[in-house]
């Protein structure tokens, strides 16, 4: 119950049944508090989640990997970058290995807040150490180093991903082609978008979008529009930055006829 309240958004909710179960001296297990702790972290109450990750250690609850990811996660997204590396040191010196996931977890981390230099090492690290690469890790890479205008260093690895046995997905176009729109390399996302279909990925409205939205920026509105008929044939739903595009661009007549 813990768990669908929390996916449902009700934090408000969740923190009242957690503080009855305990008024009914029935004693939270190690599952439900990391639920309540990557409640409290997805809503940027970190403080609270840490309070309760040190009562759980208080009351004798070892907190698993799992835990320690989460509540590292929520701190990373704040950009607390200190204490999070302050509860990784303290989850190995407790004898609990990082799995893929928390590797996951510091990798994004790390490029969020502008640590592009660690983030490459962990990433070779994990090669290194037998933990095989996937889209997820390289579309995360790939994004830090467009948002430091690293865009070279982007273009390189993804064109590595073939040479490690596996195809680019949507997530990893849909990263490429956000990065060169970000840049103003508006053609060359054009051609990637296509590049992306004539090999069987189909965009997803994340990649329409945000090529739509750079065509217009760059008064291309005919490439734009074409795009969007795409869009619109796959059933996609434009997000409130194109269609705001559309009512700045559009005639009342052009409108209608979409």
């Amino acid at each position: 119950m813990i768990d669908g309240l929390c996916l449902a958004g009700q934090l408000k909710n969740v923190v009242n049944l957690f503080d009855s179960m305990v008024d009914k001296g029935l004693q939270p297990d190690v599952v439900s508090c990391s639920t309540l702790i990557d409640g409290y972290c997805k809503n940027h109450k970190v403080d609270e989640a840490i309070h309760l990750f040190e009562k759980m250690k208080r009351n004798r609850l070892k907190p698993t990997t799992v835990t320690y990811t989460v509540l590292v996660r929520g701190l990373y997204r704040d950009g607390k970058m200190k204490t999070a590396q302050r509860f990784l040191n303290e989850m190995q010196s407790f004898g609990q290995s990082p799995d893929e996931l928390t590797y996951t977890t510091i990798l994004d981390g790390l490029c969020k807040n502008g640590k592009l230099e660690e983030a490459i090492e962990l990433f070779e690290f994990m090669e290194g150490a037998g933990i095989s690469a996937n889209n997820y890790r390289y579309s995360i890479l790939i994004h830090g180093l467009y948002q430091v205008s690293r865009l070279e260093d982007a273009r390189k690895l993804f064109n590595e991903i073939p040479d490690k046995g596996f195809v680019p997905n949507v997530v990893t176009y849909s990263s490429m082609i956000n990065g060169l729109c970000r840049n103003k390399m508006v053609l060359e996302a054009e051609k990637l978008i296509m590049e992306m279909e004539q090999k069987g990925c189909l965009p997803d409205a994340r990649a329409y979008d945000t090529i739509i939205q750079a065509l217009f920026i760059a008064k291309e509105t005919d490439k734009a529009m074409n795009f969007l008929c795409k869009m619109r044939e796959k059933e996609f739903v434009p997000n409130d930055s194109v269609i705001s595009f559309l009512m700045y661009t559009l005639s009342a007549d052009e409108l209608k006829n979409l």
